[in-house]
């Protein structure tokens, strides 16, 4: 580049000199006036310099200064971008964390469970359900424990009969007679803890109750006999009812009052023509027959018997009645017109109303 500089100047100079030259050939021809006049035209030499300048402003320096420009940023853009995807592969450092937390997640809930000590009864059944005293069925069982056994329960719940037994297995029973219901347990045990399960078998008894089985109670035993059937009475009062039967010539006086279902008997003691008189308010009767006799000569189970059942609400119902008893518990059951009612017997007799 200088040595273009330097043979420009030279042709530049050449030029000048040149024109030099003519002017003074020029000036040798004319006045003196007029050399005066074209001096000053020479001393106007620096308009050479502008044929000179544009030269110099050549200087397309400024493509040099573009290069320069175009090295730092190419150097130094990749550096930073490679160093930030490099900062960012420590991500994947991450995924090990979130493995170790998947693993925990993976401790099986139902691995720990099975093992700790509470027993369990998985299933418990019987070959029939429904079957007639004396007969055979077979109870089958399985179960998770150390020690199980099979008890043998009554209608009342008491347990008459154990059988021990093992975990998982298989057992033959005899379902006694004269029980409307028998109930068999199984009980697993474990670590302390145990748990029961009951299967309850009905017992079809040889002989039916007159009010139709399906209405006995479901802790009924079997009845004695056929139901008996005499003549008898019934009438209703404002808080209880009397009854009367005299079927294979028992000659009994039942008297229920409702308050907590309480009842006491008599043995009929009326002559069958005595009676006491009495003015039962308007819409109400006086006791008739034979509970004329035992209204007024007995006492109900609480207090006096107009106090406790008040006055009778219709008159006496005359019809035959039936009572049929349970075997071995002394509960017996009386027919009447509103219905079948049960008398249970025993040291607080009380009555209830089954059908």
């Amino acid at each position: 580049m200088g040595k273009k500089v330097m043979s420009g100047i030279t042709k530049s100079l050449h030029l000048v000199i040149l024109l030099m030259v003519a002017v003074f050939a020029i000036s040798a021809c004319g006045t003196t006036e007029q050399e005066a006049i074209e001096l000053p035209t020479l001393a106007v030499l620096p308009s050479v310099t502008p044929s000179y300048t544009p030269t110099a402003t050549f200087t397309p320096t400024p493509t040099f200064t573009s290069t320069n420009t175009f090295t730092p940023t190419a150097t130094n853009t990749p550096l930073p971008t490679a160093t930030a995807t490099s900062s960012l592969t420590p991500t994947p450092s991450l995924t090990p964390t979130s493995t170790s937390t998947s693993t925990l997640t993976l401790t099986p809930t139902n691995t720990v469970t099975p093992t700790p000590s509470a027993p369990q009864i998985i299933t418990f059944g019987a070959s029939a359900t429904t079957v007639a005293g004396n007969s055979s069925i077979m109870l089958s069982w399985n179960t998770v424990s150390d020690v199980a056994r099979i008890d043998q329960l009554n209608q009342q719940g008491a347990v008459v009969q154990t059988f021990s037994v093992i975990p998982t297995g298989q057992l033959n029973v005899v379902v006694p007679a004269g029980s409307h219901l028998v109930i068999y347990k199984l009980t697993a045990q474990r670590g302390g803890q145990e748990v029961t399960q009951s299967i309850p078998i009905t017992v079809q008894c040889p002989i039916s109750w007159f009010f139709g089985d399906q209405f006995a109670p479901a802790n009924a035993g079997c009845p004695t006999a056929v139901g008996a059937i005499g003549p008898g009475a019934f009438q209703s009062f404002e808080r209880g009812f009397m009854i009367y039967v005299n079927a294979n010539n028992m000659n009994r006086i039942y008297g229920m009052q409702t308050q907590d279902s309480r009842y006491i008997e008599y043995t009929n003691g009326w002559d069958g023509a005595t009676l006491t008189a009495s003015t039962p308010p308007s819409g109400l009767f006086e006791p008739q027959q034979m509970f004329n006799w035992a209204y007024f000569n007995t006492n109900a189970p609480v207090g006096s018997w107009s106090s406790s059942v008040g006055w009778a609400t219709g008159n006496l119902d005359g019809g035959n009645r039936t009572i049929q008893f349970e075997e071995a518990t002394g509960v017996f059951y009386v027919d009447s017109p509103v219905g079948v009612f049960r008398f249970s017997g025993g040291g607080t007799p009380t009555w209830s109303r089954i059908k």
